[in-house]
Parts: structure tokens; C-alpha cells; sequence
């Protein structure tokens, strides 16, 4: 199964990296990326927008145990490719400085 991330190579290995990351670590850099789509998408915050993201109990995906990459995620794949780049650039910065 493929999934929505795998169009963006660079982008997929930054939120694929968040799978084996601390929750310390991850969460901060999550609500930045939340921030980030408010400033660029805040339609995509909407409670309303919310009733449209995919949540199966039964089938949890690893970024489904985590509310704020469950979040994160969901709310990505509705971004226009502007936000996704900002996303991407944001996390390749955050990145390139952790190592």
C-alpha cells in the first residue's frame, strides 16, 4: 500500500524519521509544523476539517499512537504542495542542525 508521503521523497524520510524518535523530541518540533500550516493553511485546522481525517482503531498506523503525529500527518496530506514544501524545508533545517 502506498502511501500519500511517498510522492515526497525528501519530506517522507523527515516524517517517517519521526516513527523512532523520542516523544521529548518529536512533540516540539510536531507543534511547529502545526504552526507552521496555521500561518500558511488555517483552513486545515478547522474542527470541521477534522471530521474528515482517517482514524481506524483497528488498523493503527505508528503515527496513529501519537495525537499530535496523527494530527501532523492527517492535516498533510489535505496541504497544497506550498505548505508542503514549507514543511519540508522547515523539517531538512531542523534536521541538518541535529547533526
Amino acid at each position: 500500500m502506498s502511501r500519500w508521503y511517498d510522492r515526497w521523497p525528501r519530506l517522507g524520510k523527515r516524517l517517517d524519521s519521526f516513527k523512532e524518535m523520542d516523544q521529548e523530541i518529536r512533540e516540539p518540533i510536531l507543534i511547529d509544523i502545526i504552526d507552521l500550516v496555521e500561518q500558511e493553511q488555517p483552513s486545515l485546522l478547522t474542527t470541521e476539517k477534522a471530521f474528515d481525517f482517517r482514524f481506524d482503531s483497528y488498523r493503527l498506523r505508528w503515527y496513529e499512537h501519537d495525537p499530535y503525529c496523527w494530527f501532523v500527518f492527517n492535516v498533510l496530506e489535505s496541504a497544497t504542495l506550498a505548505t508542503l514544501e514549507l514543511v519540508e524545508n522547515y523539517l531538512e533545517n531542523r534536521f541538518s542542525f541535529a547533526a
